[in-house]
């Protein structure tokens, strides 16, 4: 009977593996190579770190340093079915050991390895926080509002909604979509944002909300490798209207609900429901508010129509009888007179 040893250690062996034994041949393999030392680069402000030529945000520092350790190993190329898991431990404010535990197969044959190396944080401003810090920005958007100043809701909804989008493009990569300040002012509210591609999004991201229009105004501040460089102004401006405005729109008059691309609202007459795309509205002016309503007499209800008496004059008036209406003659309700007429309100 023939006996087949292993040419490299005399054993004695019925497989072999690139013509050595299991033993020889994973002493052979170096799973995983990894400097002792490695450095690393990331900005004590936001945490990003600079790998692959780019800085890049993370919002945690072990993550950060295994990643930099992740980029620095090598793993042998005939490895197979990869399992790495990275044991981060700090050692002082800029240093970090940890420990590399490597399963793969070669072949086969299941190899298990393990390193240990140091990361040393080379703490390094980025490009991002250092524009931020030094003023930077490429646009403004000043958000304002049609013959009307805007709330406080709405500028505080404004100033959420530009922060989200800044964030999502963060996300997405974009190094220059942050807000480098905010100004508070009497008639609106300035966002100065780090690219204009950033105002852009802003601008249209609070419109399909909102509703209304912007312009650009560009202003040329200087000149880069040839190249003009310029400032933009966004002049956004919100609806005139808002919710609980009283207005004419195409002819009938409508109890504003909301005001964005679409008006919403309740036709004041009929009591029905009103919804049409703003651009559509050929005629739209502006009545009274509800908060401008007065309390009446309700007198009679005739099914289609109604009587009440106007407070000031003391005077019956017939008007139709919106659906809505549900007040008993002989009770009060509230309504608002406008210059086509006296309408109720909706409780």
């Amino acid at each position: 009977m023939t006996t087949l040893f292993c040419p490299r250690c005399g054993k004695d062996t019925d497989i072999f593996y690139d013509n050595l034994c299991r033993q020889c041949f994973i002493g052979d393999k170096k799973l995983i190579e990894c400097s002792p030392v490695l450095q690393a680069r990331i900005c004590p402000t936001c945490g990003s770190v600079f790998s692959k030529g780019k800085w890049m945000k993370k919002e945690d520092e072990s993550e950060a340093i295994v990643e930099c350790v992740e980029a620095a190993i090598k793993l042998d190329k005939s490895a197979r079915n990869i399992e790495l898991t990275f044991s981060p431990k700090q050692l002082d404010y800029s240093r970090y050991s940890v420990h590399i535990e490597a399963k793969a197969e070669i072949k086969g044959v299941p190899i298990t390895a393990y390193r240990d190396t140091e990361v040393r944080i080379n703490w390094e401003t980025c490009d991002t926080c250092s524009r931020i810090s030094g003023g930077y920005f490429e646009g403004i958007v000043q958000i304002r509002a049609v013959k009307r100043l805007p709330t406080k809701d709405e500028l505080e909804r404004c100033r959420s909604i530009a922060n989200d989008v800044a964030a999502s493009a963060q996300e997405k990569g974009d190094r220059l979509a942050f807000i480098a300040k905010t100004e508070e002012l009497y008639e609106g509210v300035d966002l100065y944002v780090g690219s204009i591609k950033l105002g852009k999004q802003i601008c249209r991201a609070v419109i399909d909300v909102f509703g209304g229009k912007f312009s650009e105004s560009p202003k040329l501040v200087g000149q880069k490798n040839g190249e003009d460089l310029y400032r933009i102004t966004f002049a956004l401006r919100l609806p005139e209207f808002v919710r609980g405005d009283i207005i004419s729109a195409d002819g009938k008059v409508i109890e504003v609900q909301s005001c964005g691309k679409h008006v919403s609202g309740i036709d004041l007459e009929t009591g029905k429901r009103f919804i049409e795309n703003f651009n559509d509205l050929l005629e739209v002016k502006k009545l009274s508010r509800r908060q401008d309503a007065v309390t009446a007499l309700l007198i009679a209800d005739e099914g289609k129509t109604t009587q009440v008496m106007d407070p000031d004059t003391y005077e019956t008036v017939t008007i139709k009888r919106p659906e809505f209406l549900s007040v008993e003659p002989g009770n009060e309700i509230r309504i608002v007179k406008t210059a086509k007429g006296i309408y109720v309100l909706p409780q």
